[in-house]
């Protein structure tokens, strides 16, 4: 089985950029237990700009998702928790809707990944397979930054939809046999 990090595609340059976020949202309460702390819907302010793409995915500074991938979502997991959030544009009168999904978090990586100093950035992931539970969507454990990852069927239905801007990053997978 295949799992990718889920994000934007590096060639959109152009995907929103949040601004002045900090002491509104608190990306420390990305959790299921703490997540009735986030408020249910917040507008957040953009980066002003005539050839801002709203891409189906924006990870920076947090992973966010459209209506269309959120239902791509639910139709694997019908208990992951959502926050909504519009980006808004006030200059060029553009806005987006996205949520911001709460996974639930698998400790899933094999010893065999590498990580920057901090453990806050993977630079080379590898998922032992037997420890995702058989979950679809997840947030990988132990690491700083948010990573949404997905199997390959659920990544595969977000592609058939009307989506645009999605980055994947395969991650390696030690399978049962290979221990």
């Amino acid at each position: 089985m295949k799992f990718f990090i889920l994000g934007t595609d590096e060639i959109f340059t152009n995907y929103p950029k949040l601004k002045s976020w900090f002491g509104k949202i608190d990306d420390r309460k990305f959790n299921f237990h703490d997540a009735y702390k986030i408020p249910k819907r917040q507008i957040l302010a953009i980066d002003e700009s005539e050839n801002t793409v709203f891409t189906s995915i924006v990870d920076r500074p947090f992973p966010m998702v459209s209506a269309e991938v959120k239902a791509v979502f639910d139709m694997y997991d019908s208990h992951i928790i959502y926050k909504e959030v519009v980006l808004l544009d006030g200059k060029n009168e553009k806005a987006g809707i996205y949520y911001i999904p709460i996974l639930p978090e698998v400790d899933c990586l094999d010893e065999s990944s590498v990580f920057n100093l901090n453990k806050s950035l993977l630079k080379r992931g590898v998922i032992d397979y037997e420890r995702t539970e058989g979950k679809a969507i997840f947030r990988l454990a132990g690491v700083g930054h948010y990573y949404m990852v997905g199997r390959l069927d659920l990544v595969e239905s977000i592609l058939k939809r009307n989506v645009i801007g999605i980055g994947l990053n395969e991650l390696e997978v030690k399978e049962q046999e290979e221990r």
